[in-house]
């Protein structure tokens, strides 16, 4: 069976190619096809749901013979970005016709999208936390534009997608205006108001502010560690522990046993120390990054199961 969509953000096809996933059907390939249509209004270039559209992608699906087998979200997002930059003669030859550089990105998603589909269902940010159709998309889209992009610094690979968001738009700031993050998250496929209900950020009078890392500390003891399950929570817990006064001890936390330290955690801690929001920030993921090193140092098949993790 096919189907054709347009890729803009405000298009129903996400539900659309999830329901069909979880209807046992896997994407066989993507084919761009010629389209006068115009999404939104003003047509401007490099911005989904609001520029003239020259392809469409048609979804050749077919049944799935097999059951998808397990595998990491960081293995995934290494197989898909040999799989996008194997198109890289063919969209060079679209570019020297002209074809807009959104145009190819799309062609690079809807590439990206036939290796998730052979692996619905069991691509795991964590062991045993599968992740979403849309989250996987958010992250495709970071490993499209980082791949296009000439920026130096990247946040932690091995982090779920709407971390990597979250650091690209705080990435050395504690504040911004509600217009500057709706501009930096365009065509990322995330709302503002995601990051607030995540309480990794809080908006007052149109201006976000990065969560003050001690309070949200705070607010996890004596909670059920068990429930400490994504990436960017452990660190902010780790980190805010950290700071000077806080009067808690981040240790307490890593020894707890019903704590499991996510994959990505001793590279985020390495991230805030040099990227943090201030000098305080940097100082206490510094703290919190050497007290995860001697945790590893007496955890060693821990700390191999998160890297068989990552490569699995």
């Amino acid at each position: 069976m096919a189907f054709t969509f347009h890729h803009s953000e405000d298009a129903p096809w996400v539900s659309v190619l999830e329901s069909l996933f979880d209807a046992g059907f896997c994407l066989e390939a993507t084919y761009p096809i010629r389209s006068d249509e115009t999404k939104g209004e003003g047509s401007k270039p490099g911005t989904f749901g609001s520029q003239q559209i020259e392809y469409d992608i048609i979804h050749v699906c077919r049944k799935r013979t097999e059951e998808p087998k397990a595998v990491s979200w960081a293995r995934m997002r290494r197989e898909v970005l040999t799989d996008v930059r194997q198109l890289q003669g063919m969209l060079e030859n679209h570019a020297k016709a002209g074809l807009p550089a959104a145009d190819l990105q799309v062609i690079r998603r809807g590439k990206a999208l036939e290796y998730f589909s052979r692996h619905y269902g069991k691509v795991y940010v964590d062991e045993g936390r599968a992740i979403s159709v849309r989250d996987a998309l958010i992250g495709i889209n970071q490993l499209i534009d980082e791949d296009t992009s000439t920026a130096s610094a990247s946040p932690p690979v091995t982090a779920e997608p709407i971390t990597r968001q979250f650091l690209r738009t705080f990435d050395n700031k504690s504040e911004l205006a509600r217009d500057q993050m709706q501009k930096l998250l365009r065509g990322s496929g995330i709302a503002p108001d995601e990051f607030t209900d995540r309480g990794w950020a809080t908006e007052q009078k149109k201006v976000f502010y990065l969560i003050d890392p001690v309070n949200f500390a705070r607010d996890w003891q004596g909670r059920h560690k068990r429930r400490l399950t994504t990436d960017l929570d452990q660190a902010f817990v780790l980190i805010g522990a950290c700071y000077d006064g806080s009067g808690i001890n981040a240790s307490d936390t890593l020894k707890n046993e019903n704590f499991k330290p996510h994959a990505a955690l001793k590279s985020l801690l390495d991230w805030f120390s040099k990227r943090g929001s201030g000098q305080s920030t940097r100082n206490a993921a510094s703290r919190a990054l050497s007290i995860y090193n001697g945790w590893a140092e007496n955890n060693l098949e821990a700390v191999r199961q998160l890297s068989l993790f990552q490569e699995e």
